[in-house]
């Protein structure tokens, strides 16, 4: 799996690859309800981290290959995940993914009362990763249907074409100003 992230990615700090590591499982998790691999996934004080991942690339800041793990044994549903995980977070730092993960329910569940600094080997829960990322992906629905009720509240009405470009706006694969320019464009062609 690492050696997939990184032929996608690139040289990557190797706390970054950390991170697009745990988002990887979490997310393979909630679109096909199965480990994208069976290695646990511990509460560490600099967020989550994969121990045997870690044990391979201990004492390096940067990795650019992974000679151990040969990404083409992949399938095509995990290469997919993969794809989706790093068109969402690969753009973020190692330090920025680190701050996410420490505000995300799974790794806060998993470090319980421990202090910043204190070391754990705590797996972090599956299954409390699951429902936490899927409570994530339900709310792109949730903010359409909130505006649109909004909007029926102000009397305008939000069409179905409407709604999905609100959808793609929420998801973030389109911008705030890109779906104005094209709801500009749409109302000049009626």
């Amino acid at each position: 799996m690492a050696a997939a992230l990184l032929v996608e990615t690139g040289s990557v700090t190797t706390m970054k690859l950390q991170k697009l590591v745990y988002y990887s499982q979490a997310w393979h998790l909630v679109f096909h309800s199965e480990p994208l691999f069976a290695d646990a996934i511990e509460a560490w004080p600099q967020g989550p981290v994969t121990r045997s991942l870690y044990d391979k690339h201990r004492r390096q800041r940067q990795v650019a290959a992974w000679p151990a793990g040969d990404g083409s044994k992949l399938t095509a549903t995990e290469r997919d995940t993969l794809r989706w995980v790093l068109s969402k977070y690969g753009a973020f730092s190692a330090e920025s993914l680190s701050q996410m993960t420490h505000m995300e329910a799974p790794w806060l569940i998993a470090r319980g009362v421990l202090g910043p600094d204190d070391h754990s080997s705590t797996p972090i829960d599956r299954q409390q990763m699951k429902h936490f990322y899927a409570r994530q992906r339900a709310a792109v629905d949730v903010a359409v249907s909130q505006a649109a009720a909004s909007a029926a509240i102000e009397g305008v009405e939000l069409d179905d074409e409407w709604q999905e470009t609100l959808r793609s706006v929420a998801a973030g694969s389109v911008s705030a100003d890109e779906a104005v320019a094209e709801e500009i464009r749409r109302a000049a062609r009626s």
